[in-house]
This record gives structure tokens, C-alpha cells and sequence, in this order.
């Protein structure tokens, strides 16, 4: 029987980054994964061709670069070979007339494909990059303090000031717009609205549900302030980092090691048992899992509690394929524009996104999934033998309860035709795929529930404040000293880190 400071269920990024914090400080942590190797929804490996590396979930690193836990462990990451490279043309969309309309850092070159595609939308465009300039200091703070705290009223009041009441009321409804309400409101053309509400589409947004707005926002007028950037030779470069910070602070890591209920007496966690019996003491205990799961872990006193099973009630959202394929050439799309770009959205247009979000949610299988096509070796050519590269698939969305074991090969089938019509030829580069349907994705981690990739639906009944539950949230739980990180908690889905530095901060306080 052992003894901990804390023990963190679940090597995510969330649960990583919490433990590489708190072993820092001196705290004596033990990090607990189930799996054969730490990651979460960060893995990169072989799975077509030896030499081809591909991420297999996870890929755009963005968040993780500009997060607390890179901006606390720096250095430290760094010294464990985190290396990161950058994108200056992170994104764009292709459409079936030929063109492509795509985001560049550097404001006049993107302008400058504004006004080659879509004129009409070069000052509104111009004014929303002058408007994420003013509001870009009062959103981040929301999206990095705890909800609901005293910090974040504080930030509330202090940008309501700066701000003057009209303008602080057109933020707050800023995060509670819909893509197609966002795009309508300040672009004309189709091609513009596409490239901004494709974004949504990444987060479980269809163009109309409330809330889309604000990534659509901040990723698409954001990219030509910050590019995007990929992980050197593939995105586990973070959990390779993180392993170094955790063992050389102290901390331990276990690995294939499962726990199968969260001990507790008088309302109080007070430690965990392994699926090889082993129990193991400990003042805190963080789980890095689905909250939705975490009742299946606790005793029957505390599950039978309704402010626990409250968060059983926590919806997963759409589900997600991947799609990974060694190939001889990069596909030759028809824009050859899109051929310098990471990423290449097809929707292709606001109102196909819509009906594909519909027929998903509906049950059904889209007839034109929304496809985000990721060029890695573009700028990582290390992860492909010379002059090979990687493509880097996600179909977005797709339904929850198909029978994949029948349609996944099938459906993918579809995919590449879909995308063999925006750039012919690119069947014949491929040298090899591998198809990882939404039971593909839930087999590799049991927290993307039927392969939602996100951890749980970011509708507004399950965001901000109210994440994953009014019960659970502040990254607590009904029951004393079980705190909870990860995708399913605040601020969400993503490689930011965010959750576990949150929590990180607040056992650091006590």
C-alpha cells in the first residue's frame, strides 16, 4: 500500500501536464495509465508503412504551444526535446468550382486572397482581424481561468470598464452566436462564410448551434496572427517532453496499469485500486478520464448520491474517422494554391456543413462529410522517407451507434473519392492507409465515447460554467478531494493543457 500527494488517473495531456506541475513543486505524484503508453488523444506511430509516422488523433499543436503548461515548463520541455514547427499557412478551404480560399501569417497576404476571391469581404474582414486585436485580452482571460471564480468576475467587471457596456454585451453575444448567425452577420460570400464555419465544424458545431461563433472567430481571423504548429517528427514529441519533466521532479509513471474504483470513506476520496488489486493511498486524487465515466468508480454509496449521477446525464457529442495514409505525393489539388497549406477543409459550402451535421445528428451517414485534410510533411518532411509523405484525414461529423465493423472501409472508400475529385490523382499516390473508424478511436481510448473526439459535446448546456455538469464543475466533483481534468471539463477539447494546469494550480494553493 503506497502513498502519494496526488494520484493521477489517465496519462492525457491534462493529467500529464498536472503531474509534471505538481512534481515541480514538490509534490509527491503518480501518474496512472492504462494503456501500454501515455498520450491520451496524442499519438503518433507507424501504422501503414515503417517510416511513416503519423499522428494518429491529434495533430495541430497550437494550443499546447500558446498554453499555461508550455508557458510554466518552458524551458524544462525544451530540455526533454520538445521542438515545434511552425506553419505560416495553416489553413485553408478548398470548393468544387476550383478555387481556394486560404489564411496565411502575414495580415496583407491574406487580405490580398480576400480580395482575389471574395472582394466583397475585404473590409468586414479587415474589421474583424481590428476586432480581435480589442477583443482578444478580455476573451483569453474567460478561456483561462476557472468558471465560474472570483478571477474570472474580477476579469468580467475589468473588460465590462475597458470596454464600455455595448461593446462588452457584443462579445457576450459573440459566444452565444451560431456560425451561420456569425458568418451572415459579416460576410457576403459563400467562399468567405465556408472558411470561417468550417472551424465550428471541429468543435461539434454545426452552422446553427448557438456557440459555434467564437472558434469559428478566433481560429479563422486568429490564424494570421499565429500559423499553427506541428510537433518535430510527430505530435508525441509533448508526452515524450512531459515524461522527462514528471521523472526527473520526481514523479512516477505506470503504465498498463488500470484503475477499477476510487476508494473513499465519509464522502472523501482517499485513493484508488488496480486491476491487479493493488490499492494505493492518496491526499488527492485526479482523474484525467470522461466525468460520464467516473461513477462506474466509485462505490455504491457514493454513485447511488444524485449530485453524482448527475453527471451521467453528460452528452458526448458526434463522433469523428481518421484516416491515415502514407503516400508517394502530396495530393495535387485542382487549387493548386491548397498544395502549400496544413490543413484543407472541404465542406464545401456553409449550407453543405449544415445538412452534414443534420443528417449526423439525425443517425445518419453524411452524403458530404465535412473532411479536414492535414499536410504534415509539408513542413515536418521527418516524418516520411525521403520525398514520401503522410495525409492526415478527420471526417467531421459523423453519428453516434453505426455498425463501423461493416461501413468503416466502405465509407472510407467515399472519403477518398470525395477527396480524388477536388485533386485527381490522389488515389493512385497511395502507397498504404489506415482506417480508424469511431470504435476504432473509443478501443484506443475509452474516453472518446463512441468515437467523439472531443470529450463530450461544447453545446452551450454543457460549456463555460456549466462543464461537464452544474454539480461537477470548477474541475470538482460531489465527492471531497476527487478533482477532474481533461476534455470533458473546462475549457474543453483540444491539446492546450488547460484543465490540468487548473487543476495543477488549485491543489498547488492548498
Amino acid at each position: 500500500m503506497s502513498n502519494f500527494d496526488a494520484v493521477i488517473i489517465g496519462g492525457g495531456v491534462n493529467g500529464m501536464g498536472a503531474a509534471a506541475l505538481l512534481a515541480k513543486r514538490g509534490r509527491r505524484v503518480l501518474l496512472l495509465e492504462a494503456n501500454e503508453k501515455c498520450g491520451g488523444a496524442i499519438r503518433t506511430e507507424e501504422v501503414t508503412l515503417p517510416g511513416f509516422r503519423h499522428d494518429l488523433f491529434a495533430t495541430n499543436l497550437s494550443l499546447f504551444a500558446g498554453g499555461p503548461i508550455m508557458a510554466s515548463l518552458k524551458d524544462d520541455l525544451i530540455k526533454y526535446g520538445l521542438e515545434f514547427v511552425p506553419s505560416t499557412k495553416p489553413f485553408c478551404s478548398v470548393f468544387p468550382d476550383g478555387k481556394a480560399l486560404g489564411v496565411i501569417q502575414d495580415f496583407s497576404a491574406t487580405e490580398a486572397n480576400i480580395a482575389r476571391i471574395a472582394p466583397e469581404d475585404l473590409e468586414a474582414w479587415r474589421a474583424l482581424s481590428a476586432e480581435l486585436g480589442v477583443l482578444a485580452p478580455h476573451i483569453l482571460p474567460i478561456l483561462g481561468n476557472e468558471l465560474p471564480s472570483l478571477k474570472a468576475a474580477k476579469a468580467l467587471f475589468k473588460s465590462w470598464r475597458a470596454l464600455g457596456t455595448s461593446e462588452f454585451l457584443s462579445m457576450i453575444r459573440l459566444l452565444l452566436q451560431s456560425t451561420r448567425a456569425f458568418t451572415s452577420e459579416h460576410f457576403k460570400a459563400r467562399e468567405t462564410r465556408a472558411l470561417a464555419a468550417s472551424w465550428g465544424m471541429h468543435l461539434d458545431y454545426g452552422p446553427d448551434i448557438a456557440g459555434g461563433a467564437l472558434f469559428a472567430f478566433l481560429e479563422s481571423i486568429g490564424g494570421q496572427m499565429f500559423g499553427m504548429v506541428l510537433g518535430k517528427g510527430g505530435a508525441d514529441v509533448i508526452t515524450k517532453a512531459l515524461t522527462g519533466v514528471i521523472k526527473e521532479y520526481g514523479g512516477e509513471i505506470r503504465t498498463s496499469s488500470r484503475v477499477t474504483s476510487i476508494i473513499s470513506e465519509n464522502g472523501k476520496a482517499t485513493g484508488v485500486t488496480l486491476a491487479d488489486g493493488q490499492v494505493i493511498n492518496a491526499k488527492e486524487i485526479i482523474a484525467n478520464i470522461n466525468p460520464s465515466l467516473i461513477p462506474t468508480l466509485l462505490g455504491e454509496k457514493e454513485r447511488s448520491r444524485a449530485e453524482v449521477l448527475e453527471v451521467t446525464k453528460f452528452q458526448p457529442g458526434l463522433t469523428t474517422m481518421m484516416i491515415h495514409l502514407a503516400m508517394d505525393k502530396l495530393p495535387q489539388w485542382s487549387a493548386k494554391e491548397a498544395r502549400e497549406y496544413n490543413y484543407v477543409h472541404i465542406g464545401p459550402y456553409l449550407d453543405d456543413m449544415a445538412l452534414t451535421y443534420a443528417e449526423a445528428a439525425a443517425g445518419k451517414l453524411p452524403t458530404s462529410p465535412t473532411l479536414v485534410v492535414g499536410q504534415p510533411t509539408l513542413t515536418d518532411p521527418s516524418r516520411a522517407p525521403e520525398g514520401k509523405h503522410v495525409l492526415w484525414v478527420q471526417v467531421r461529423v459523423l453519428p453516434q451507434g453505426i455498425d463501423w465493423a461493416s461501413e468503416g472501409e466502405r465509407y472510407a472508400d467515399r472519403i477518398i473519392e470525395i477527396i480524388e475529385s477536388y485533386a485527381p490523382g490522389t488515389k493512385a499516390s497511395i502507397l498504404a492507409r489506415k482506417v480508424m473508424t469511431p470504435a476504432d478511436l473509443e478501443s484506443y481510448n475509452a474516453n472518446l465515447i463512441g468515437g467523439d473526439s472531443l470529450g463530450g459535446s461544447h453545446h452551450i448546456s454543457q460549456f463555460f460554467f456549466l462543464r461537464p455538469t452544474p454539480a461537477w464543475s470548477r474541475h470538482r466533483t460531489p465527492v471531497k478531494n476527487l478533482w477532474i481534468c481533461g476534455s470533458g471539463t473546462w475549457p474543453g477539447g483540444g491539446v492546450g493543457g488547460g484543465s490540468g494546469a487548473l487543476v495543477a494550480s488549485a491543489l498547488g494553493a492548498k
